[in-house]
């Protein structure tokens, strides 16, 4: 069969590394990744040799509705599940058949050669099934509720059947309703575990139990705890272990090994750090860890007509790395590394993620000390080194990439400003910002403000200290982050920094102003349920973008964020990327950049959730975006609602049309991307003191004007230093 190799950056580890449970990881697997409790980041930081992971990808059960033998043949099918069966993927479907006046659900095995085998007849159809390796067949069927006609609700428990390899009922076990059984391995040595969830938080209460094949008794592990946070985890087998791959939308995908003794769990590898990302659009089967340590993965389409095997083995990079330091790096960029290491002959890039749960600022620290030294990555991601860049750009360290872009016909006015205009100084640009950033504005009701029109800083101030009532100006904006929403888009901080003179002054009334306001408005637990005065504009979805016409229909005003030349969306420094001034591999690492620039990761960027930089790009967006609600096609999207404890119900579902992305709208939405603005750089360091010392008169201890005088003292010094 046709085979897809595709390439990602791995970080190999000695086996001396700590594991995700902080025990030593006894895996002779020479790839790890980078694992939540790493202490020595230097370890990430200070390597010189790079290795990569292989994906192997095999297309295996193809299946069209015209095939010999294909499930798809009959209507009336449905995909079960598929699983690894002595060494081999084999499929299970449910058929349906009509046997006298009745209608049945027959299952049966498929196997890799496109043969099937009747397995057992009269399932139900919403049974789940697997085959260990003596040809014994587990069936079960999970807890239901089932609510007649006339409103009367009948529960149903979790039933689990075994057969014998003749397909003889050996035993039958009942569970409570809301025990459901999520899936069923058998390891090596013969032993059976059930991953199960309980009636705790909504059917999220995730443990294992071990189920006597010989008696279908279960046993609870009590020692192992598949916390809800998570995303489903599913089970896997390595010869007599059992593995865990967890797919956590926040800590990113690992595999672990469990010790169902005494529940720890041994990291066999994290793919955080590493551009690795299952196929897209298929859903994990089955997995295990071969006899050499590579693994072996079986994906499937939700209705299982095209399906993966993928094996995954460690390879030392050959050609030249370039090292792309960050924080988090997944979604459109993880997949264009991967696009960008399959096409360059000469070049392939290395991702160095601090990893989920390790000290970022230690991180960040490191990277600070190497670059210092004339060392460290080739491209620095501005997530990581926000603190930093305003230092580094004043001592030289970053590249200026202008002359890159001349030399590979990359024009600025090809794309929105904000793509060359965070991170540069005059025609010097040290940045570019190759993925839609998050884009940050906020709107407020007018008759609040007193006015129709776009606010100054002052009238906001005023306005919102004139009110009386009990209440926070944002969702989620404690006072500290409301502080800096009102000071960080001002270059010269409303007048408080003379950069010219050098000079400063935080003593006026303006600045005591800010400060109660912050500390007033500020959002916390305490308040509980709210009206909040002001709410976050919509960028992403133009659909969602509230237009001027919206705003005048629901009495609404920009009111953020405010620059010193009005109100704009603001462009976060997150998404940069910049080249080091030290670096060895300046023009793979522009080779990288630009391709990230070039028409098709533009494209593949319009195609998934966030907007394009590119012009040219944005504009097929907004074609693809019409039609979507075109000849009469409407999208329906659920309104959420927060409560104060967290938790989130739906409060109603919204109805889009054709209406409601008409030329002038999209006139509008494009005025609001050529104006984004992005925040100041220099003033970063100065935030950071205004922050530090605020928090004394945010907890009471300090007044305003003690603040202030504290403020206008550190900040001096700051500028006396020559920044």
């Amino acid at each position: 069969m046709k085979k897809i190799c595709s390439t990602m950056a791995l970080l190999l580890f000695c086996l001396s590394l700590i594991s995700c449970s902080g025990q030593k990881n006894d895996s002779q697997l020479p790839w790890q990744g980078i694992q939540a409790g790493t202490k020595d980041l230097s370890a990430i930081t200070d390597r010189t040799e790079y290795y990569d992971i292989t994906a192997e990808q095999e297309p295996i059960f193809q299946w069209e509705p015209d095939s010999e033998n294909s499930p798809l043949a009959d209507r009336r099918s449905s995909f079960i599940s598929m699983q690894l069966y002595q060494g081999d993927p084999v499929q299970f479907w449910g058929i349906q058949a009509i046997r006298g006046q009745f209608m049945f659900w027959d299952l049966y095995l498929y196997r890799m050669d496109g043969s099937r085998e009747l397995l057992l007849q009269d399932i139900s159809m919403d049974s789940h099934c697997y085959l260990d390796q003596a040809e014994n067949l587990y069936l079960w069927k999970n807890s239901a509720e089932i609510i007649h006609k006339d409103g009367s609700i009948e529960t149903t428990m979790t039933t689990l059947q075994k057969y014998s390899p003749s397909r003889e009922l050996l035993y039958e076990q009942q569970f409570d309703y809301g025990y459901d059984i999520q899936e069923l391995r058998q390891t090596a040595d013969g032993r059976v575990y059930l991953f199960t969830s309980g009636k705790g938080a909504v059917g999220q209460d995730r443990r294992l139990a071990e189920l006597k094949p010989d008696t279908g008794l279960v046993t609870e592990l009590g020692a192992v705890s598949l916390s809800k946070e998570l995303a489903r985890p599913h089970l896997g087998t390595w010869d007599q272990k059992l593995i865990t791959f967890k797919t956590q939308p926040l800590l990113g995908n690992e595999i672990t090994a469990i010790n169902v003794k005494n529940g720890k769990e041994t990291c066999v590898l994290s793919f955080q750090g590493t551009t690795y990302l299952p196929p897209s659009g298929f859903n994990l089967q089955d997995f295990r860890v071969l006899e050499d340590e590579n693994v072996e993965i079986l994906w499937t389409a939700e209705d299982g007509s095209k399906s993966l095997r993928e094996r995954l083995r460690m390879e030392k990079v050959l050609k030249t790395p370039v090292v792309l330091r960050g924080l988090n790096i997944t979604g459109w960029l993880a997949s264009q590394i991967n696009s960008f290491n399959r096409q360059s002959i000469d070049y392939h890039v290395i991702v160095e993620d601090c990893g989920q749960g390790n000290d970022t600022t230690d991180f960040a620290r490191l990277t600070s000390v190497q670059i210092a030294s004339g060392k460290g990555p080739d491209i620095i991601e501005g997530n990581l080194m926000k603190e930093y860049m305003s230092g580094m750009m004043e001592k030289g360290a970053l590249e200026d990439l202008h002359p890159y872009m001349d030399g590979s016909g990359i024009l600025e006015e090809d794309y929105f400003p904000f793509t060359f205009g965070t991170w540069r100084d005059g025609d010097k640009i040290f940045g570019v910002c190759p993925t839609s950033p998050a884009l940050a504005g906020f709107c407020m009701d007018s008759a609040v403000l007193g006015q129709e029109e776009e606010p100054d800083i002052e009238t906001l101030i005023n306005a919102l200290l004139a009110r009386q009532e009990e209440t926070a100006f944002l969702k989620n904006y404690d006072p500290q982050k409301l502080l800096a929403l009102f000071l960080e888009a001002t270059d010269t901080l409303w007048g408080m920094v003379d950069w010219e003179k050098g000079t400063c002054d935080f003593g006026g009334e303006l600045f005591a102003k800010i400060l109660e306001t912050a500390k007033r408005y500020g959002d916390s637990e305490a308040l509980g349920e709210v009206n909040y005065i002001a709410e976050s504009r919509s960028f992403f979805d133009i659909f969602e973008f509230d237009s001027k016409a919206d705003r005048e229909r629901d009495g609404k005003v920009i009111c953020g964020v405010i620059f010193d030349d009005g109100c704009h969306a603001a462009a976060s420094p997150y998404s940069i990327l910049a080249v080091n001034a030290a670096s060895s591999q300046k023009e793979g690492a522009w080779k990288f950049i630009s391709f990230l620039l070039g028409d098709e990761a533009q494209s593949a960027r319009s195609l998934g959730s966030g907007i394009p930089v590119s012009r040219n790009a944005l504009d097929t967006w907004l074609e693809m975006q019409k039609d979507r609600v075109a000849d009469g096609r409407v999208i329906r999207k659920m309104i959420l609602h927060q409560a104060a404890d967290g938790s989130t119900s739906i409060a109603g579902t919204v109805v889009y049309t054709e209406a409601d992305i008409t030329e002038e709208v999209i006139t509008e939405y494009l005025e609001v991307l050529e104006n984004t603005h992005t925040y100041p750089v220099r003033t970063a360091p100065i935030l950071d003191i205004i922050s530090e010392e605020a928090a004394d008169y945010f907890n009471g201890s300090k007044s305003a004007e003690d603040v202030a005088k504290l403020v206008t003292n550190r900040v001096q010094t700051y500028l006396d230093e020559g920044h």
